[in-house]
């Protein structure tokens, strides 16, 4: 668990509580999810119950501290060409000077 031996469901700003206890949320639930999370293997409430996966952890710290998104490489295009600007790291360092 992040942050000690605090649960996510104990966070008073987050819909985990409601997830866990299989309760609605109205503001993170609603048919517009069931639609989206069709055929799943589980629910929310069922992975925060779940034990941690350590890499996903880490994966998951390392994209929150450097505001890039989490996924494969062509799921990261994808949110490329939609948005149109670049989201993976580029070349390190500052561009070179064009002669001329």
């Amino acid at each position: 668990m992040p942050f000690g031996n605090v649960p996510y469901y104990s966070w008073p700003w987050s819909s985990a509580a409601a997830h866990v206890a299989g309760r609605g949320d109205a503001v993170a639930e609603g048919p517009w999810l069931a639609e989206r999370i069709e055929g799943w293997t589980c629910t929310w409430g069922e992975y925060l119950q779940g034990p941690e996966d350590d890499g996903l952890s880490a994966a998951m710290r390392l994209h929150e501290s450097t505001g890039r998104p989490l996924g494969s490489e062509s799921f990261v295009k994808a949110l490329e060409a939609l948005i149109g600007r670049p989201l993976l790291p580029g070349k390190p360092g500052r561009p070179k000077k064009k002669r001329g």
